[in-house]
């Protein structure tokens, strides 16, 4: 079960055990930092969840005063409200006022706002099949090129050689800046915007630059493990590919 917590007046998740328990040793998560899983009741100090699940003494419960003035963001309406007065369902955070309009919607069976869905492993792989449709034209490309500029170089083998070697680095170079810039700059390539899909960090933060170079290779790491690195991603809760382990990103349905 994925955990939410509150962090600067904000819901910081979902986030997995691991991560959680990475926030928690980092300092992000104190005793008295507000956090909620699926079977809580309502938003609950840490210190206090770790009293109610093991015996001995509690750690010191956040003061009232601090509880009462951490805020959240409710999912219908986008305005921040004390915590205190909101309620919690399914991972995201309603304010009072919106709680009719809200359910409302859960009845009617409508994606309830906030709610993170993750990219399933099909819509993945149609997104890198586009992707590869438009890198392949552009390759394509240069191959006729290259092929036009050996015709004119036959009988000189060096030549020949130096051609195929620079058409090969253009070509890995432009595929690499196309994953890179379209990663960090919009979160998502274009086959992935075509499939309602984004690619943010684990805890909903958009990629840079220098994260989305990274998952680059990484992605290349998937494709050298025989594939089995995408083939991960249809057996994980998180639906995470080898990258998205290697460097904490998640794929998600961007909601309409």
């Amino acid at each position: 079960m994925p955990w939410y917590f509150a962090e600067h007046g904000k819901q910081v998740g979902p986030l997995s055990e691991a991560d959680f328990d990475t926030a928690v040793r980092a300092g992000r998560v104190a005793p008295d930092t507000l956090v909620w899983r699926d079977g809580m009741k309502d938003w609950t100090p840490y210190g206090q969840t770790l009293a109610d699940a093991a015996p001995g003494p509690a750690p010191e419960a956040a003061p009232e005063t601090a509880v009462e003035a951490a805020t959240g963001v409710c999912a219908e309406c986008g305005q921040s409200f004390p915590l205190a007065d909101m309620i919690a369902y399914d991972g995201v955070t309603v304010c009072a006022a919106c709680k009719p309009t809200f359910f409302q919607r859960v009845q009617e069976g409508a994606a309830i706002p906030g709610v993170v869905e993750y990219g399933g492993f099909w819509h993945r792989f149609l997104a890198k099949f586009l992707d590869g449709l438009i890198m392949g034209a552009v390759n394509m490309a240069l191959t006729f090129m290259t092929i036009g500029l050996i015709a004119k170089a036959s009988g000189s083998p060096a030549r020949t050689l130096s051609i195929q070697v620079a058409t090969w680095v253009v070509q890995w170079t432009l595929t690499g800046l196309y994953y890179v810039f379209f990663h960090g700059r919009f979160g998502a390539t274009p086959g992935k915007m075509a499939l309602r899909l984004k690619v943010i960090r684990s805890d909903g933060s958009p990629l840079t630059y220098g994260r989305a170079f990274g998952r680059y290779f990484g992605d290349m790491l998937s494709q050298i493990t025989l594939y089995i690195g995408y083939i991960m991603a249809a057996f994980d809760d998180e639906k995470r590919a080898l990258h998205d382990r290697i460097c904490d990103t998640r794929v998600i349905r961007v909601q309409q």
